[in-house]
């Protein structure tokens, strides 16, 4: 392996096995930098990052070069030592083992397309997060022939509990990032999302892959160079579920949430270090909705989880737009409603998932069956948009204004609500697996993507507006306009699916797009009188027409005027991609 570049995993390998003086940071920086740049969103900072970890990299391949350099010491005629960088020496063999079972194992030096990691289903608890054990131990050595101090021995690196060096034999503890997450929910209740999150995470191929694993090689006259077997902890997962009923949650916009359930079944099973028991009856349960959503782990594992949230999101942003951010509020139309109700039917089955050890193997085995989850979607509610509306009408301010002063609240009025009615589909499926070898072959990663998976999600919601004006002798009317150009009441939508990509693997695409309400003035009514006075009803006419009716010596005219007020009430969002 001698003269060979290094990458970073073999690195960061290097570097915790070799006694060279390293640059501040470089350790830190191989360690820590390859799981940041894995969960950074921003493409920027995910260059910056990756730019910092390739400069470590260099400089780790530079220092291995001169390491090999001083121990083949060409200058005095030969080497120094005959052992070669990441090949056996006076250290001739050792393994990691799990510690449950002897015969799950990987073995240095590395065969040919040999197995180099072993995998772990981590369940015992161990400082808040689910864990297994490992035995590193040397199987055969032979004294250093440079009699340098401590060597053969084993270098470990990422451990949970302690990477000190280890000359013959011992334990040490990995644990999983994976684990049931402390889920607040939305709709859904925490055990449903936790269901589906695992679900989402067992058949996805990036749950498998290394990240900055925990490691060990070997300490001999010339370290471990590009050496070294790897351990990946994966959540230990057992999961049975079947429940069926109804959701619901209900949106105000002067208070907090409430939640409705009614379902029947139950979901039992474990992650990680943690027991999964959700059992109801029927019977209907109302309680007050958290304020916090459900982690981004949880959205990120499933695409249900997403377009659910997205849609009770866009109710609650609705909903918050109906506050103005002016002190000083109109009164309350109540007779309009004030809220918005959001209605499940849910399906959830999953016949049977189970990730574990592979016996005599160092992979894991993955288990599917029955899995399916089905929602129907339903969307009803009104709300008061007046000091939204007061807010952005030019009108506006001064008609507040007199509605906040009894003695002058008759002569100006605004109402201004919003009725929506929405409603949707979501089906998720996973094709069955019997038993599909996760780990070290490069097989499995084109199998699972040949599993039959799919998703297919739609929702609209659409709203009329009914809003309308007066101030003084002056009366508007108002339509509502979609921004986007429509003349329909707005409407959002939203949308997921799994697709196909050309080279045969799979990809989740979201729908989010709403198309905004302009309101336009439909009539102006302007009243010139005397006395008293009577005007008909019907306002909408000709633009250009002028009536006049009297009695008893009362003129009264009305002037229908085109539409010369625009109210943009809300800007769109998102982007329309045509899907059907």
């Amino acid at each position: 392996m001698a003269g060979t570049t290094m990458n970073a995993n073999e690195a960061l390998l290097w570097a915790v096995g070799s006694d060279m003086p390293k640059p501040p940071m470089m350790l830190n920086t191989l360690t820590m930098y390859p799981p940041m740049i894995e969960a950074e969103s921003s493409p920027g900072r995910r260059r910056m990052l990756q730019q910092q970890l390739d400069q470590a990299v260099e400089q780790a391949n530079g220092l291995r070069a001169r390491e090999e350099a001083e121990v083949f010491d060409l200058a005095n005629g030969g080497a120094a030592c005959d052992c070669a960088p990441g090949e056996p020496c006076c250290l001739k063999e050792f393994v990691i083992e799990d510690s449950e079972d002897a015969s799950r194992k990987v073995t240095w030096p590395v065969v040919e397309n040999g197995p180099r990691t072993l995998f772990l289903t981590c369940k015992d608890p161990y400082g808040g997060q689910p864990s297994a054990k490992a035995k590193l131990k040397i199987t055969s050595k032979e004294d250093c022939k440079q009699g340098r101090e401590g060597v053969p021995s084993l270098q470990p690196s990422s451990f949970a509990d302690d990477n000190s060096v280890i000359p013959d034999s011992d334990e040490r503890i990995v644990t999983t990032p994976f684990q049931m997450p402390a889920l607040s929910g939305k709709i859904l209740p925490p055990e449903v999302i936790t269901a589906v999150y695992i679900l989402g995470l067992a058949i996805q191929a990036s749950t498998y892959r290394g990240r900055s694993l925990p490691s060990a090689g070997p300490c001999q006259c010339v370290g471990m160079g590009t050496g070294g077997l790897l351990v990946c902890p994966l959540p230990h997962a057992k999961l049975e579920a079947e429940l069926e009923g109804s959701l619901g949650i209900t949106i105000f916009s002067s208070r907090l949430p409430s939640m409705s359930a009614k379902l029947t079944g139950k979901i039992t099973g474990e992650v990680g270090n943690q027991t999964l028991e959700f059992e109801k009856s029927g019977e209907a349960e109302e309680k007050q909705a958290p304020e916090t959503r459900a982690e981004e782990a949880a959205r990120e594992g499933s695409p249900l989880i997403t377009f659910i949230e997205d849609i009770q999101d866009a109710m609650n942003g609705l909903a918050g737009r109906t506050r103005s951010p002016d002190a000083l509020r109109a009164p309350q139309q109540d007779d309009f409603g004030s809220s918005i109700g959001i209605e499940l039917k849910l399906g959830l089955k999953i016949g049977n998932l189970e990730l574990k050890g592979k016996e005599a193997s160092p992979d894991l085995s993955l288990a599917l069956s029955g899995c399916e989850v089905t929602y129907g979607l339903a969307v009803t509610g009104t709300l008061d948009l007046l000091d939204l509306f007061l807010s952005r009408f030019p009108k506006g301010p001064e008609i507040r204004r007199r509605l906040a002063d009894p003695e002058n609240a008759m002569t100006a009025e605004a109402r201004c609500s919003i009725t929506v009615t929405g409603s949707g589909d979501l089906s998720y499926g996973i094709g069955d697996i019997a038993d599909l070898t996760i780990g070290n072959s490069g097989d499995w990663e084109a199998r699972m993507e040949d599993i039959e998976q799919t998703f297919a999600a739609t929702a609209k919601i659409t709203g009329k507006i009914t809003a309308y004006a007066s101030l003084d002798a002056d009366v508007w009317f108002f339509e509502a306009h979609a921004s986007a150009g429509a003349e329909v009441s707005t409407g959002w939508h939203f949308g997921g699916r799994v697709v196909r990509e050309a080279g045969g693997s799979r990809k989740t695409e979201r729908l989010y797009y709403f198309e905004g309400i302009i309101l336009r003035a439909h009539a102006k009514v302007t009243l010139s009188h005397e006395g008293k006075s009577e005007i008909s009803d019907d306002y909408f006419g000709d633009a250009t027409q002028a009536t006049t009716a009297s009695k008893s010596g009362t003129k009264a005219t009305t002037v229908l005027a085109s539409s010369e007020t625009e109210v943009p009430l809300m800007d769109p969002e998102g982007e329309e991609d045509g899907w059907t």
